[in-house]
């Protein structure tokens, strides 16, 4: 009668499974690595068969898993005494809470990555940004029709903030030093918008500067401006950069002086003879040679302007001197500051023609 009513009390692995709260997977698996045997198994068909004291070790073993307990320390806890297990059990919690710690700190370090490759966020001095912006704004062209043309462009890359404007006549580049490693972004900004924040971003001690998906955004301690961008493609002026000619000829210059001898003439013409004065000659009928003192290296060339193009070109130069880099009467001129490379602006020339009779 005994082995009837240990007959009696064998549970199915279905049955002991649905009893336990787990699969009859997860049965087979503890089976398999000894935790959790079956009372008997059918010598014929194979079939695992279950009794019903077994349930609370399955019980203990899912709590433990749930611990996040691994295996080998399951088969430790249920082998030994009770203070084995407190043993154990403690040194597992300690170990997940500075795992804990640890993926709090990963994930502040993902979200701050993940917020830069979103926003392309950046921190900028404001006095600096708006004097960036005021030098390349003359560049900007509103009556062209083309809207990309009426912005400027505010291009983030792995190293720098450049700010790059034009006229199809000129190209104003400025770059600004960023903060550390970059994340590129780009986007064309609203001349108009930009001019008319320029006074309040020359007044914050620093800005950050986020991407959205029509404007950009600059929060600084006074607030914040969004400033809508523009439709449309920008010129590729990288193409114009790197496909510059060679320079032949060199002209350093005051630029104040440059500026007042140019005035408001429509048109002037630029001698450059080494070792001798920049000669500025006006194309207008009241005009007249004007000898600017400058340091010319290379070749000696003639070359014509619209006042119109070089002057604003001149008078939005960082510093008091100017280095003009010429390669040919007809091909574009460099303009950069001596002393600073940070602005670069390319002028185009115009065709040379005689100087009016007065």
């Amino acid at each position: 009668m005994v082995g009837v009513a240990a007959q009696d009390d064998r549970m199915t692995i279905g049955v002991f499974a649905r009893a336990a709260q787990v699969s009859t997977s997860a049965l087979r698996f503890y089976d398999d690595c000894g935790l959790v045997r079956p009372r008997t198994v059918d010598p014929i068909t194979g079939y695992r068969y279950y009794s019903p004291d077994q349930l609370d070790e399955v019980h203990l073993i899912r709590q433990l898993r749930k611990v996040g307990l691994p295996l080998g320390k399951v088969r430790r806890v249920l082998a030994g005494p009770a203070r084995v297990a407190e043993q154990l059990l403690a040194a597992h919690l300690s170990s997940m809470e500075r795992a804990i710690e640890d993926a709090r700190v990963a994930r502040t370090a993902a979200l701050s990555l993940i917020r830069d490759r979103e926003d392309a966020v950046r921190v900028l001095p404001g006095q600096l940004l708006a004097e960036a912006i005021g030098q390349v704004a003359s560049a900007v062209d509103t009556s062209a029709g083309i809207p990309a043309l009426g912005g400027v462009l505010v291009e983030m890359s792995e190293d720098e903030l450049r700010l790059v404007a034009t006229d199809r006549y000129r190209l104003s580049v400025r770059s600004l030093p960023t903060d550390g490693r970059q994340v590129s972004a780009a986007a064309v900004v609203d001349a108009v918008q930009l001019d008319r924040a320029r006074q309040w971003i020359g007044d914050q001690e620093h800005l950050r500067l986020e991407y959205g998906d029509s404007c950009v955004q600059l929060t600084g301690p006074d607030g914040l401006r969004r400033l809508a961008t523009v439709a449309g493609t920008f010129p590729a002026y990288r193409i114009v950069l790197d496909g510059l000619p060679e320079v032949r000829t060199r002209v350093v210059a005051s630029r104040d002086m440059l500026v007042a001898a140019i005035a408001d003439d429509p048109q002037v013409r630029l001698d450059c003879v080494v070792n001798a004065d920049l000669t500025v000659t006006s194309l207008s009928p009241r005009g007249r040679p004007r000898a600017v003192p400058a340091d010319i290296t290379g070749a000696p060339v003639a070359i014509s302007f619209r006042a119109a193009t070089l002057y604003p070109a001149l008078a939005a130069s960082i510093g008091p001197d100017v280095m003009l880099q010429i390669s040919q009467p007809h091909l574009p001129v460099v303009l950069r500051c001596a002393d600073d490379g940070d602005l670069t602006t390319v002028v185009m020339p115009v065709a040379a023609s005689p100087p009016s009779e007065t």
